[in-house]
């Protein structure tokens, strides 16, 4: 990965990047997650450098005895957004959960743009699951479209559809 693709899926404008959370898959089989700075990045044109950063392993079994490993980067993402989502805006412990698992953080950690093989902009998710939740609070007992059994909602249609 280079830095113009990594800054673009992050969402970072130029200097304008003020702790956004970030996870990353990289190709060691650790999974990381922290807070991207435009001001500690700027002079770095091959390495990324996360605030309060935590690396945890998914493959195979931790080697510390209280901690297991997270199962695949599926569940460790689903982890950090349910943390950013129940923490305030503002709180840079958010993006992690009360779980054992993530151990400590890290405070700097600079990480080599080839070693990350998958990015998750965190900060993008998380924005869109808030209007999501918004969304259905304002619509409370409202049947989605996708399953409205008494409307014939498209999808039920094509579910029952025979095909020959």
């Amino acid at each position: 990965m280079n830095r113009q693709d990594f800054l673009k899926l992050i969402g970072a404008k130029a200097g304008q990047a003020d702790y956004l959370p970030v996870a990353c898959l990289l190709k060691t089989g650790y999974a990381c997650a922290g807070f991207f700075n435009s001001a500690l990045n700027d002079d770095f044109s091959q390495t990324c450098v996360l605030v309060n950063a935590r690396l945890i392993e998914l493959v195979g079994v931790s080697h510390e005895a209280q901690r297991s490993a997270i199962h695949d980067f599926n569940e460790f993402i689903e982890n950090v957004v349910s943390g950013v989502l129940q923490g305030s805006s503002g709180d840079v412990e958010a993006l992690f959960s009360d779980d054992p698992r993530f151990g400590k953080s890290i405070p700097l950690s600079a990480i080599s743009f080839e070693d990350i093989s998958v990015v998750y902009p965190v900060g993008h998710i998380s924005t869109l699951m808030r209007r999501v939740e918004e969304d259905q609070t304002d619509k409370t007992g409202e049947i989605p479209t996708f399953l409205d059994f008494e409307n014939k909602s498209v999808v039920l249609k094509i579910l029952r559809t025979k095909l020959w």
